[in-house]
């Protein structure tokens, strides 16, 4: 096991107004583990995502991340460049809503390439080779990679949309709702 969690939560809070969004959220989460956060609509889960991942600033606590380069680093305390570096490379977030984590403009395969060509990828057979790859992965067939995702349904969206994000191997994934608008027979195989 790793000297150090991969991401130290201590702390955080977040209030909308006088209302709680999330309070007082601690807890480490080390290489390989999974943590699931289970609650009832508008209990604050994608609350707690958003300020995790730096889409949202809290009100209180502190998020460290254990960087590939320097070690643990507060992420709150990051310059905007430096988180969405980490977005590009070492995280990934899968958003509830699909058409917020794709660009709806340019193809299924475009949407996944981009996040290889963000990190260095360049040659544009091996880019496509991936992207043929990761569709196959989570089951959308190959001659879809041409498509918008505006013609794809809201699960084969959300599909493409995790493909897009784990096509770079991220070492720390942040998923809300992943599976929501898939056939259960599809969610089945997503989890196992």
């Amino acid at each position: 096991m790793s000297a150090a969690p991969l991401l130290q939560v201590s702390g955080l809070s977040k209030y909308y107004g006088p209302r709680m969004g999330c309070t007082d959220i601690s807890f480490d989460l080390w290489p390989g583990e999974v943590l699931g956060v289970v609650g009832e609509s508008g209990s604050g889960k994608t609350t707690l995502l958003n300020c995790l991942a730096g889409l949202m600033v809290p009100d209180a606590g502190r998020v460290v991340y254990d960087t590939r380069a320097e070690g643990p680093r507060d992420t709150l305390a990051m310059a905007e460049p430096e988180r969405r570096m980490l977005m590009r490379t070492d995280w990934a977030f899968v958003h509830q809503n699909p058409r917020d984590g794709l660009r709806m403009g340019v193809s299924a395969g475009a949407n996944v390439g981009e996040r290889l060509m963000a990190v260095g990828a360049r040659h544009y057979g091996r880019i496509r080779g991936a992207a043929l790859d990761w569709l196959g992965r989570v089951e959308i067939a190959a001659d879809r990679i041409d498509d918008r995702p505006a013609a794809f349904s809201g699960g084969m969206q959300q599909r493409l949309q995790i493909a897009r994000n784990l096509v770079t191997g991220p070492r720390l994934v942040f998923m809300d709702e992943p599976t929501g608008g898939w056939m259960s027979a599809c969610r089945r195989g997503f989890w196992t």
